[in-house]
């Protein structure tokens, strides 16, 4: 029997559509058949039709690009600057010079001193009665004081000089001052301290120190000054 060329072309385009209908029962089935399935094969029903190739593009999820988010900078260090300890400066004889510089570490109180912290002079106010010489008993007190820093420095002399108000003749003023300062002289003598040490001197009333209107200011003026040396 012979078989016609177009009958062979009807042939090969059943067995292609056959084929080609299998093959996208998978991937690509066409979407109207589900319009339409009635007219479907029976391998094509509703309930086994594979979603459109081209549906399956449009529902893949695009892949975001990667976002690298960068690292935040570490924060810099605090650097806390170290407080030095606050150092206390001592001055234990309360003389205005501190301890570390003080060469004379227990100056008598109202002595002043040098720059390195050693007596120089110091004034007593003995209160001497008017017109007398003697000692008042209230001068205790700091004549202990003085034989006491004579004592803990063998080295020092003294110079002692008595001074008065301008109450009277100037002449015996000069005179009732020198022997002010050689009473004293005697009383720290007697306390043990050598004669060789010591020196007493006068000058009446020719250098006050404060106003001689007053009575206070009289009294500061019969004073003795003692310079150290």
């Amino acid at each position: 029997m012979t078989i016609k060329n177009s009958d062979k072309l009807k042939s090969y385009s059943i067995i292609l559509g056959c084929l080609l209908g299998l093959s996208m029962n998978t991937y690509a089935i066409d979407s109207h058949c589900t319009d339409r399935h009635e007219v479907c094969p029976d391998q094509y029903k509703k309930s086994t039709y594979s979603v459109d190739y081209q549906e399956m593009l449009k529902e893949r999820p695009v892949s975001q690009p990667i976002v690298v988010k960068p690292t935040p900078p570490k924060p810099a260090p605090v650097v806390v600057a170290a407080v030095a300890p606050k150092i206390v400066k001592l001055d234990d004889d309360k003389d205005g010079i501190y301890n570390e510089s003080d060469k004379c570490p227990a100056t008598p109180k109202g002595y002043k001193v040098d720059a390195d912290g050693c007596p120089q002079s110091v004034s007593l106010h003995l209160n001497f009665k008017s017109g007398s010489d003697v000692l008042p008993k209230s001068a205790d007190k700091d004549i202990n004081t003085l034989v006491h820093f004579m004592q803990e420095n063998p080295a020092a002399t003294i110079e002692i000089v008595g001074h008065t108000d301008n109450i009277g003749v100037a002449a015996k003023n000069l005179q009732l001052s020198k022997d002010r300062a050689h009473s004293l002289a005697v009383r720290v003598i007697e306390n043990g301290i050598p004669e060789s040490r010591i020196s007493s001197d006068g000058k009446g009333m020719t250098q006050p120190i404060a106003s001689n209107k007053t009575k206070v200011g009289k009294a500061r003026n019969r004073r003795i000054d003692i310079k150290i040396k």
